[in-house]
């Protein structure tokens, strides 16, 4: 089932996902900005945490992105392009406090195409949950992941087609 929340903006969708993880925010905020950290949830990383810095996300076999930092406040925004061949799109991460050793995450990915939107869905929705397994203390595989992507896509195929649906 799709967690995202998808919107449609002209010809283009954003995606919206909010969660709580049980991890204080700087160790989000790491979970974000730092390479060792990221390759255990999201891809191999370079990344240059300041306005201009280039990312560079890796999944071996399966492809790359490369970026540009549009913003950062460091511990609770990071927004950054997402470039490749067939278009760009930004991604921006919001980090905050929330209750005792808990924060709050919201990651919106705006001005993605209506054909790539259910990829990002599904890849996102596996990605943060890998996330929460990271940050509880636990591992997650690149094979795990690519195992909930392919679960997660039908889903957010679906989703999409409703929303061009409910719009036509």
């Amino acid at each position: 089932m799709p967690e995202g929340k998808l919107q449609r903006d002209g010809e283009s969708v954003t995606l919206r996902y909010e969660r709580t993880a049980v991890a204080s925010v700087a160790a989000t905020w790491s979970a974000l900005v730092e390479p060792s950290i990221l390759k255990e949830w999201l891809a191999e990383a370079e990344i240059d945490p300041r306005v201009g810095g280039a990312v560079h996300l890796v999944w071996p076999g399966r492809g790359e992105m490369r970026g540009t930092v549009q913003a950062i406040d460091a511990p609770s925004v990071i927004e950054y392009t997402w470039d490749e061949s067939d278009g760009s799109s930004l991604v921006r991460f919001e980090v905050a406090a929330s209750g005792d050793a808990a924060s709050s995450l919201r990651l919106i990915h705006s001005g993605t195409s209506l054909e790539g939107a259910p990829g990002f869905g599904a890849g996102w929705q596996s990605h943060l949950e890998a996330l929460d397994v990271v940050l509880a203390g636990g591992e997650s595989t690149t094979e795990q992941r690519n195992e909930r992507y392919e679960e997660l896509h039908p889903g957010y195929l679906e989703a999409v087609a409703q929303l061009e649906e409910s719009l036509a």
